[in-house]
């Protein structure tokens, strides 16, 4: 007889978000200087070509997607944003605009963060986190 697995005895983790991108090249360069991946590797994946990149620091990867056809993305609304733990919500959040992504959230204080939301240039969502902001509740 097999015992039940228990959450204490299941040991996890993220291993990588994959998103499809319409200019891998500039999303490479995007994730790299904004939030610090680098590339480790790219794969033909048949229908499409995947860039992986790896964080600065333990983490999830993130895989670029991009159609070898040229065709469009659909995001739908069944996605929310990836989120990442920075060092200064606002120096990044600008770093982000700067190089195209669109700030949709903040950066603001909430719940004890600072945080923003931004999208990338392809719409993807990104959620900045930052720890130690003290608010006042009311």
């Amino acid at each position: 007889m097999t015992e039940p697995m228990t959450n204490a005895m299941i040991e996890t983790a993220p291993a990588f978000y994959k998103v499809f991108v319409t200019d891998i090249e500039r999303s490479i360069e995007f994730y790299s200087k904004c939030l610090g991946f680098s590339e480790d590797r790219r794969i033909d994946a048949g229908e499409f070509d995947e860039v992986v990149l790896t964080p600065s620091k333990q983490g999830a990867s993130i895989i670029l997607c991009s159609w070898k056809d040229g065709r469009a993305i659909d995001g739908g609304d069944a996605q929310g944003p990836t989120g990442y733990f920075v060092s200064d919500v606002d120096k990044i959040a600008g770093r982000m605009t700067e190089r195209g992504a669109k700030a949709i959230i903040g950066p603001v204080d909430y719940s004890g963060m600072r945080i923003a939301v931004l999208a990338d240039p392809d719409g993807h969502q990104i959620e900045l986190l930052g720890r130690g902001v003290k608010t006042i509740e009311t």
